[in-house]
């Protein structure tokens, strides 16, 4: 169907390049902040597991091409972590880059060949494990990029850019597979829980820092109000001690001055003495 075939190439395009402007932003900050790096190992994985999926379902060529890209713009976004974090020279950097993509295309043809025996015995349930598993392994990707946005209580150095076009990019692949003659819901499953988990990161990253900015508010005034109370009744219980001290001060004054009636009568006492 044609329809099928522009949602499949739309989807191409956008799903496949999405990590493009998450690559220009972090080599012009020369920095990898905020993006995390094993979310980016689990979603090229997931790139190589559901690229042999899609070729051994025989779906449209578009979707065949498409997470092949992505897996190699993911692999782009590694090496980045690894040169500006860990400080990788940049020709250990190219080996690496490099090493990792080969290694992923073994991984691939290893699985598709799998994929194709177990077709080929009838075996359903590992023909399931086979669509199941890419759709778990994406959407575990998106753990450490959402643990990443809730310590940082930010989201510094993910490009919106990319959330949008990944988010779109499922969208048109979703539909893609839904005019197929024969529906694949494991696939479908797959890309329309990126679409709702991009939303999900967009969210957080907006919504989260106004939270954790609200909550320390709260903190900050009800200690101050806890600090003010503690100093009013601090100063309130001073009083009431000194006035006890001085009363006790008076008090013990006037025991240790004798009477007028005493003071007299020791002076008389003394004149007659004296007049004797």
């Amino acid at each position: 169907m044609i329809a099928e075939q522009v949602c499949a190439y739309l989807g191409l395009v956008l799903w496949s390049f999405q990590l493009a402007p998450q690559v220009w932003k972090s080599y012009r900050r020369k920095s990898t902040e905020g993006v995390s790096a094993f979310t980016m190992i689990i979603w090229a994985f997931s790139g190589c597991t559901l690229g042999a999926y899609n070729i051994g379902l025989g779906v449209a060529i578009p979707l065949w091409v498409q997470p092949q890209l992505f897996t190699f713009i993911a692999y782009m976004c590694l090496v980045q972590e690894w040169h500006y974090t860990n400080g990788l020279s940049t020709f250990k950097t190219l080996m690496s880059f490099i090493a990792v993509v080969l290694a992923s295309g073994a991984f691939e043809v290893g699985y598709l060949y799998g994929f194709w025996a177990a077709q080929d015995h009838g075996n359903e349930n590992a023909v399931r494990f086979f669509g199941v598993f890419p759709v778990v392994t994406i959407i575990v990707g998106f753990v450490p990029q959402f643990w990443t946005i809730f310590v940082k209580r930010k989201i510094e150095g993910v490009s919106y850019l990319f959330l949008f076009m990944d988010c779109c990019g499922s969208i048109f692949s979703s539909v893609s597979l839904g005019l197929r003659s024969e529906v694949d819901a494991l696939t479908i499953v797959n890309y329309t829980s990126i679409a709702v988990l991009d939303v999900g990161v967009y969210l957080a990253s907006t919504l989260l820092p106004r939270f954790f900015d609200a909550y320390k508010q709260d903190r900050q005034n009800h200690d101050e109000e806890t600090s003010s109370e503690d100093m009013q009744s601090h100063t309130e219980g001073e009083v009431p001690a000194m006035e006890k001290k001085q009363s006790q001060v008076e008090k013990t004054r006037l025991e240790e001055t004798p009477p007028a009636s005493q003071v007299g009568k020791g002076t008389d006492i003394e004149h007659n003495l004296h007049t004797i």
